[in-house]
């Protein structure tokens, strides 16, 4: 049938009463030709022309009825609205306003199945009800139907396009389904018809951080909070917004303050949590997450959190229970599920074998989770000592995350050889009137080489130290060079005195926000070897430490774990891995050439087999005086978050770089493109 025979027929149905039946006819004009004037001025007539048929007598509920309906529901006695209006419902079947009072009623009572039903039978006897539509989305948005979701907010907006709720409710189907850029559209035109609704203006938040865009998202979180400065959300929005901008210090003041406010939002106690983690306090962390399951035993991200924080004190027993409570409260927590099985291996008789192999096997488990679970059954064959299983989860674990995160191995080179010519030109660096213009809050101590070469330990050691705050992996290098336009395969601007001044700011501020009391901070984020020739040129009093580990024990270990960060990527990729260690030995060659004095290296192996000699070595290195604790190192109390985090919390040991020797004859390609490198 043609579109003018559809629309012939469809307004044929609206005289003779069949309202319903021209409705389905508008829409699926409007499903060929949306937009399409006819068809949308047809609905919009529905909309308007009042009850199905003139109203007889007894065929609406008595206005007196109505009221105590109201009032009830005014007071939240959901029981006796529904109770009341149902059997009302059997005295007035067809009355649209006692339906729609009950789908609303169902809704607010966490019935929302029911609500759909009572909203359907609404629109059934008034097809251009928008209200009714209205409501018929937030049940499905309640349910988690994004495809009905969808169908309704496009029905509305058929009919008017100028529906704030139906904007924003297609904007939560958009986002859901993944499709970020068109939500980011639909929330703006929420927002721009309805700028004082916070929900519009955190989705609109919200899409522009899943795009990376988390300075926009902070603008836009930040406007909402100006319109609505007491609503919790916002300020959970902002906190998590500022730790993703590497501001946690900032996330924890804004969300105390909340807190004061709010002191039974859950969802604000875990936000906070978050930024403590961030912080290195995971102790502090643990304590609101303790305080948000309290509150809400059944709030999964808060287990979550509590589980990362305990497995970062070294507590794997107590983050095991977290992490087991946050997949009973929520079975489809995909992080939680993975992180359960990082601190412990997965016996393959263990139930959660076939739920991790049933979350593999679905189109909609993200590529993140996909990775992270096959790493985990790589672990369990491992284990198992069923080496061609385990190997064959390790290649599809690092076949997805490639595919998803894709790596360019010779971008990366061109921005090493970058650096390396512009530092081979004489340049002006900081005089001593701009370093005493810009005092360091702190004596940064560099801990760099490969991942998986031993930086953790080596931090551990000299967290030991009374003089020294291990900081971890943080991130103000990266974020000073950024400013400037480096970064992962980019090349930026050449050094100067203006840029080394900046970046000494940048990296002073973010040092002095840890809340740090010691004089010396470890910076132990191992790619940090890529700034070395910036940060050294910026900050005089710097000292690094380059630690060695033998190649194909570095690249087996970079290849056999999820190493977070797309920086870290060339480790999805044996040949990729093999190239980026050969890359990273001459970069550290040209950089020791540029500062002999103040770049020491620490050979793994040897540290491990000679404890004593090498970590005073080290101590000595980072220009400390010895002290007997570094010794123990694994008694000191403090978080760590890496891969590592178990492993310093026992003695020295030796032998893990003997570990590739299972999988040597699966490794020929990178132990070729190794051969002759120590």
């Amino acid at each position: 049938m043609s579109i003018e025979s559809t629309l012939r027929k469809a307004a044929d149905l609206a005289r003779s009463g069949d309202r319903q039946g021209a409705a389905r006819l508008f829409r699926q004009v409007l499903a060929k030709a949306p937009g399409h004037p006819k068809a949308r001025q047809g609905l919009q007539a529905l909309s308007n022309c009042g009850p199905v048929s003139p109203a007889a007598p007894g065929m609406e509920p008595p206005a007196a009825q109505m009221a105590r309906l109201k009032q009830a529901f005014d007071k939240g006695d959901l029981g006796f609205v529904l109770r009341e209006g149902n059997r009302m419902l059997k005295l007035f079947p067809r009355s649209r306003g006692l339906i729609n009072a009950l789908g609303i009623s169902a809704a607010r009572a966490g019935r929302p199945r029911e609500a759909l039903g009572h909203f359907d039978r609404v629109i059934a006897l008034d097809p251009g009800n928008i209200g009714a539509m209205v409501n018929k989305a937030t049940a499905l948005l309640t349910l988690g139907d994004m495809e009905g979701l969808e169908q309704t907010c496009r029905a509305i907006l058929a009919i008017r396009d100028d529906v704030p709720d139906a904007h924003q409710k297609l904007g939560f189907a958009l986002a859901n389904t993944g499709r970020i850029k068109e939500a980011e559209d639909s929330f703006r035109a929420a927002v721009r018809l309805a700028p004082d609704n916070p929900r519009s203006r955190i989705g609109l938040g919200n899409t522009l951080a899943l795009q990376g865009r988390a300075d926009e998202a902070l603008t836009v979180y930040r406007a909402a909070e100006e319109r609505a400065p007491d609503n919790p959300d916002i300020k959970r929005n902002i906190g998590s917004m500022l730790v993703t901008l590497y501001r946690p210090d900032e996330a924890r003041d804004v969300l105390i303050d909340a807190i004061t406010r709010f002191p039974r939002n859950s969802m604000l106690r875990v936000t906070l949590a978050y930024a403590l983690r961030e912080l290195g306090q995971p102790a502090e962390a643990a304590a609101e997450a303790e305080i948000a399951v309290e509150i809400d035993p059944k709030n999964a991200e808060g287990w979550g959190h509590l589980g990362s924080a305990r497995l970062e004190m070294g507590d794997t027993e107590g983050a095991n229970a977290a992490f087991d409570t946050a997949i009973e409260a929520d079975p489809g927590q995909m992080a939680a599920l993975g992180l359960r099985w990082r601190a412990e291996t997965l016996p393959l008789d263990h139930p959660h074998y076939a739920r991790i192999t049933e979350a593999i096997a679905r189109a909609s488990t993200s590529a993140e989770h996909r990775s992270a679970f096959e790493m985990v059954l790589f672990r369990a064959h491992d284990k198992a000592g069923d080496t061609d299983a385990a190997f064959a989860h390790l290649n599809r674990s690092n076949k997805v995350r490639s595919e998803a995160e894709p790596y360019d191995i010779e971008a990366e080179r061109a921005v090493f050889e970058a650096m390396k010519e512009m530092f081979s030109s004489a340049f002006d660096g900081l005089d001593q009137d701009a370093i005493a213009a810009s005092p360091l809050p702190h004596r940064p101590v560099f801990i760099v080489g490969m991942p998986r070469s031993g930086t953790t330990l080596v931090e551990q050691i000299l967290a030991s130290h009374s003089q020294v705050h291990g900081a971890g992996e943080i991130p103000p290098a990266s974020m000073a060079l950024a400013e400037f336009g480096w970064g992962k395969s980019r090349v930026g601007m050449p050094p100067d005195p203006a840029m080394l001044g900046r970046v000494r700011q940048v990296y002073g501020d973010f040092i002095g926000r840890l809340g740090a009391t010691a004089p010396v901070v470890t910076d132990k984020t191992p790619l940090n070897f890529r700034w070395l020739g910036f940060m050294l040129s910026a900050m005089p009093e710097a000292r690094v430490l380059f630690t060695r580990r033998d190649a194909r024990a570095t690249c087996w270990s970079n290849l056999s774990h999820s190493l977070s960060g797309k920086a870290n990527n060339f480790g999805n990729d044996m040949l990729d891995c093999a190239e980026m260690h050969l890359m990273h030995l001459d970069l550290m060659e040209f950089w020791q050439g540029l500062f002999p004095d103040r770049i020491a290296i620490v050979p793994y192996e040897t540290l491990t087999e000679n404890q004593e000699e090498e970590s005073r070595k080290l101590v000595a290195a980072a220009g400390l005086g010895w002290e007997d604790a570094c010794l123990d190192f694994e008694r000191t109390e403090r978080g760590v978050r890496t891969m590592s985090s178990l492993q310093v919390r026992k003695k020295m040991y030796t032998g893990s770089s003997e570990a590739w020797r299972r999988y040597e004859g699966y490794l020929g390609p990178m132990i070729a493109r190794l051969d002759g490198v120590a």
